[in-house]
């Protein structure tokens, strides 16, 4: 199969998203002919008679169903060709649970576990919704910087607790030395190079907070003007705007609620 045969998706007018969707069909599809070739050496032709057979059987219906993260381009592929409006509905399914995974902070989350537990997921959309409840980003470049301060701040604590432990228990032996035989020894050059990585980390998440969160209220300070035709009243803040039409409007950047 090539870009050449692939059946169409079905996305209307949206024709940039149906040829790169087409590559990547094609380049999956592709893939899985050749892993079928060297697998059982065997032809190219009858390589793709074996792919092929893979579209036979239950996984049609794991598609439309499956957890969207355990899908291949080669499955999607084979499905796009059997039936191009069941292959429409499962990739408009995977990228609604692609936006949902976004817009709930679960993918911020996942950037940040290896092996994580509930309890972990759990405390970093506890910290995240602190954030948006203060910042209440108003679009998608402001909702990412929200998520980058939740993930800067939750691998700060991280470090910050990796450092608590190194120290308190080097100290812990040290007093268990001092008490024992009256004297301690300074900690060795792996333990306090540990600790010295620790606190490294810890500061330069802890930056990268700081910095994150300029660039939000930058983002917000030097925002564009606002600009509003055909209207004769605006409300600002607190305050009610007379618009004028074909007369300069009236200066009231620096203007508080109550007019002065």
């Amino acid at each position: 199969m090539n870009e050449q045969t692939i059946a169409p998706i079905p996305i209307a007018a949206d024709r940039d998203e149906t040829l790169s969707v087409a590559r990547e069909l094609a380049r999956g599809y592709a893939a899985l002919v050749e892993s079928y070739r060297r697998s059982w050496e065997i032809p190219q032709a009858e390589a793709d008679a074996k792919a092929r057979e893979t579209g036979d059987g239950d996984w049609v219906e794991k598609y439309l169903t499956d957890p969207p993260d355990q899908l291949a381009w080669w499955g999607l592929s084979l499905l796009v060709e059997r039936s191009p409006d069941q292959g429409y509905a499962a990739w408009e399914r995977v990228k609604r649970e692609a936006r949902q995974e976004l817009a709930t902070g679960h993918r911020a989350a996942r950037a940040l576990e290896w092996d994580g537990t509930p309890w972990e997921r759990a405390r970093f959309l506890a910290l995240r919704e602190a954030f948006r409840a203060e910042w209440r980003p108003g679009g998608g470049l402001e909702a990412t910087l929200v998520d980058t301060l939740a993930q800067a701040h939750s691998t700060y604590l991280f470090w910050l607790e990796r450092l608590h432990v190194q120290a308190t228990g080097e100290a812990k032996v040290e007093d268990h030395k001092l008490r024992t035989e009256g004297y301690w020894q300074p900690p060795r050059v792996r333990t306090a190079e540990a600790m010295e990585q620790a606190a490294a980390m810890a500061d330069r998440f802890n930056r990268l907070f700081l910095r994150t969160l300029r660039a939000l209220r930058d983002l917000r300070r030097y925002a564009g003007p606002v600009i509003v035709q055909q209207a004769g009243q605006v409300n600002v803040g607190a305050q009610q705007v007379n618009v004028v039409t074909g007369a300069q409007a009236p200066d009231i950047s620096e203007r508080s609620s109550d007019g002065s």
